[in-house]
């Protein structure tokens, strides 16, 4: 048993390796560029690590996924609309590490590097300074904005259809890459148009011996980690709540009002990845197929990022990895050029890294406090009925209903387009220890506050009232009501 382990994990090494190395890259040059990678992208994130929320949906993907090991069924006993494959990630990473918010900072800082070490390896036949500056670039970009700082579900995704794309450009790996690309899909569904254009282009690129058929069968692998999980659901009997969370409540939740497309914060979050990229293109002076394919991964990214008419920063976040490509000077243009961009990239951070650390210094850590003072008042259970939930996590416990995001049934707009059923939720909270209640409106007022759904307002009033005196907390606007 012993030297079968053994010899796997030989073969797992002897495939990474394989994986990234090329004519210009031996091991010890590969394995010395992860270490600098790793350096890197630590220095430019160590000091989010000790902070517990930095977005609230990275909270809620957590909580599923913690939820899963415990028996509870996505969509059905824990609910949210994001596709499945984010919680599995945090279920499988909870399998051997603690639940707790740190763990976040770590699974997402593995993937990113990951995926900085994946884009890294499309600088063909390229010096180690050029590869080390691709992969910089990745790692800083993610870090510069807040969204790409948290656990969001991009760093895991692009990990994943990256790896699928590098695949697509090995021989005989079509399969595989599709297969991985079904994997980043079932993270996030916008990689879509991705998968349209690579199909099309595996089709139009096919060799006169190789079938249209054959194609089709070896991009098939795609539907292998969605179609798993719908079986999964119809087996369990609950395929019509897969399909309602994932289809018909999403085409609900759009917009509803008209909202410019944001050029102005595009070009000034990713206005030097624009720059090298034009400035490489043109130096370069050879537009193959190989970067022709990559502006069209910049575009379709773009569309994927943009067609729902919410343009979230996050999501903006697929354009790194091929501008970074793209931005990465050629071996004849110089490799003194990379290292004179790679020091102005290190340099800028300094700037970006302190603004941040200002910021993150000046936020209470609302929900590590809230979970203090109802452990020093004996401990229990917590309803999130307003504020941050990470505090589920700090006690150790998941949402006690099913709606795990305290938006789904405070924001009028959640609470209409997703059907939340208030009364099931005032059935499933009867019988906590607390309630918390962090707002910029108190409590006791809220029903004078239009912005907040009334429908759950008043009966939370009533039970409040009732049931449950107020405890006030050391955070302004931050209360806990308890039994």
């Amino acid at each position: 048993m012993k030297s079968k382990i053994v010899n796997l994990l030989r073969s797992t090494f002897v495939l990474f390796i394989n994986f990234f190395e090329n004519r210009e890259l031996k091991i010890p040059q590969i394995l010395s560029l992860g270490i600098v990678l790793a350096l890197f992208g630590y220095a430019f994130r160590y000091f989010t690590f000790s902070v517990s929320v930095l977005d609230w949906d990275e909270i809620t993907y957590f909580i599923m996924g913690k939820g899963i090991l415990l028996g509870k069924i996505p969509y059905v006993d824990l609910w949210d609309i994001k596709p499945i494959g984010i919680y599995l990630i945090h279920a499988i990473s909870l399998l051997v590490l603690p639940y707790h918010t740190e763990v976040l900072r770590w699974t997402s800082f593995l993937h990113l590097l990951g995926l900085a070490m994946v884009v890294s390896s499309f600088v063909k036949n390229q010096s180690w300074i050029q590869r080390l500056f691709c992969g910089t670039l990745v790692l800083y970009f993610f870090s510069r904005l807040s969204s790409g700082l948290s656990a969001n579900s991009e760093i895991y995704f692009l990990f994943y259809e990256w790896l699928g794309i590098s695949f697509f450009f090995r021989k005989n790996s079509i399969s595989i890459s599709f297969f991985l690309l079904g994997i980043a899909f079932l993270i996030k569904y916008i990689i879509f148009f991705d998968v349209v254009f690579l199909g099309l282009y595996a089709l139009w690129k096919r060799s006169e011996s190789t079938s249209f058929l054959r194609i089709c069968l070896e991009m098939s692998t795609f539907v292998i980690p969605i179609g798993t999980s719908i079986l999964i659901y119809y087996f369990l009997g609950h395929s019509q709540e897969f399909f309602d969370a994932l289809l018909t409540v999403s085409s609900k939740h759009q917009t509803n009002e008209t909202i410019g497309f944001p050029f102005g914060t595009l070009i000034s979050l990713f206005w030097p990845l624009f720059f090298l990229g034009f400035v490489t293109l043109l130096s370069d002076r050879k537009f193959t197929s190989y970067k022709i394919v990559l502006v069209a991964l910049t575009l379709t990214a773009l569309l994927g990022a943009s067609y729902t008419g919410y343009y979230f920063q996050h999501y903006f976040l697929a354009l790194v990895p091929p501008l970074a490509i793209l931005a990465t000077p050629a071996r004849k243009v110089s490799w003194q050029l990379s290292i004179f961009a790679l020091f102005l990239v290190l340099y800028s951070w300094n700037s970006v890294s302190n603004r941040w650390k200002k910021d993150l210094s000046h936020i209470p850590d609302h929900s590590r406090i809230i979970a203090e003072n109802i452990q020093k008042l004996g401990g229990g259970t917590v309803f999130v009925a307003s504020g941050v939930h990470a505090t589920y996590i700090f006690l150790n416990q998941l949402s006690p209903t099913e709606y795990v995001q305290p938006v789904n049934y405070i924001d009028p707009l959640f609470s209409k387009n997703f059907d939340v059923d208030v009364k099931k939720v005032f059935r499933e909270i009867k019988g906590v220890d607390f309630i918390q209640w962090c707002h910029q409106t108190q409590l006791e007022k809220a029903d004078q506050d239009l912005t907040l759904n009334q429908d759950f307002v008043h009966p939370l009033q009533i039970l409040v009232k009732e049931n449950y005196p107020k405890k006030e907390t050391p955070l302004a606007g931050c209360d806990i009501y308890y039994k």
